[in-house]
């Protein structure tokens, strides 16, 4: 057991030192081959990101604002870009302090480490905790609201684009969530998820068994008749928003779309991401709706993703550690392009996360 510790410590003190590496003021990093070759490939639009910080950056955004290709809104959010850069790469050192056992500590150093940044991590006992238990389900320290409740107002903005009614099918876990869904909006049915039939449930709530109740009747008023069939799904809903347990997804959209075909909109809370493993994986929602922003979208197309709910857990980590950084570097507003979504900073108030709705295609895999 305590050889496991000493190997746990050796790697942690290992992975400190790489980012002490990133904490020189003048990015003496660029010596590395890596960070050159990521700095080259680097495009004005990936500066939007702030995920890693070089000199140069400021001269791709003074290239872009004279190349008097921008509209004046985009050239207004290019003078803003340059200013925050300029405040977040003058700045000679960035603190971070966490305590010894802190959960995410070593996931945090390797994201220092590519901010490539002068930061210094301190340790200390006394320190509170800032990140919650669930990245995903609990609000961070800074921002306005938690992953799920952001996926919420998603889909309330997505649902409210037209005026049709729709069903919400959920699990016990996630009930607590229909509150906050569209709660202005009367015309809407729910129905919990509690069987393990997902083709007997699908036909029964999309009205497929109700209508070969009818055909039967009606065939039992004359047995001589041979009567041409296809049983018909309601028609009182046009839109499915699903709130299911991760593995339930990969069974339910299939059924419901056996039964449903694509006369219905299937909506997908941001828990369907979770069991995605590798990128083809999201194929078995072909058609539908996600939560997914264009970055990770991305991501996707580079097939750098592998697990989604990882990549979301450290996609809300570097949310948290990019807030300390523009916070320390006294910037004052700022749009991310970041892996969750859209992020609304500002200084004298909580962080706004807008979480873009994507159809989920094959042109999602395509180069």
């Amino acid at each position: 057991m305590i050889l496991k510790k000493n190997r746990y410590l050796l790697h942690l003190l290992t992975l400190i030192i790489l980012a002490s590496c990133s904490t020189t003021s003048k990015n003496l990093i660029l010596n590395s081959n890596e960070f050159l070759e990521a700095d080259s490939l680097k495009s004005f639009e990936d500066i939007y990101d702030y995920q890693s910080y070089f000199v140069n950056d400021l001269e791709k955004i003074q290239k872009a604002i004279d190349g008097q290709k921008l509209n004046q809104e985009q050239l207004k959010n290019a003078k803003i870009l340059k200013r925050n850069y300029q405040k977040i790469l003058s700045k000679k050192e960035y603190t971070l302090t966490l305590k010894p056992n802190q959960e995410y500590s070593k996931e945090l150093i390797e994201l220092v480490y590519k901010l490539n940044l002068p930061i210094n991590i301190f340790w200390a006992d006394s320190k509170q905790v800032s990140l919650p238990e669930n990245l995903l389900s609990q609000q961070i320290n800074g921002f306005c609201s938690s992953l799920y409740e952001d996926a919420i107002s998603s889909l309330n903005a997505e649902i409210s684009k037209n005026n049709d009614s729709f069903l919400i099918i959920y699990s016990q876990e996630y009930e607590s969530l229909i509150q906050d869904l569209a709660p202005d909006n009367t015309n809407f049915m729910k129905v919990k998820y509690d069987s393990s039939d997902y083709q007997e449930f699908s036909a029964e709530i999309l009205g497929i068994n109700l209508s070969e109740k009818r055909f039967k009747k009606i065939s039992s008023l004359n047995p001589n008749q041979n009567l041409n069939f296809a049983p018909r799904s309601r028609s009182d809903f046009m839109q499915i928003v699903i709130l299911l347990n991760p593995q339930e997804y990969k069974s339910m959209i299939p059924a419901l779309r056996y039964h449903g075909g694509n006369k219905f909109k299937y909506l997908n809370f941001i828990s369907s991401l979770e069991e995605i493993n590798s990128p083809l994986q999201l194929l078995d929602y072909e058609d539908s709706w996600a939560l997914i922003s264009a970055y990770t979208i991305s991501k996707i197309k580079q097939d750098e993703s592998g697990s989604l709910e990882r990549y979301l857990e450290l996609g809300t980590l570097n949310e948290w550690l990019l807030l300390q950084v523009l916070k320390q570097a006294g910037v004052e507003s700022a749009r991310i392009n970041s892996i969750t979504g859209k992020i609304i900073y500002k200084s004298n108030a909580c962080t706004k996360r807008e979480i873009p709705v994507n159809k989920i295609t094959t042109d999602l895999f395509l180069s």
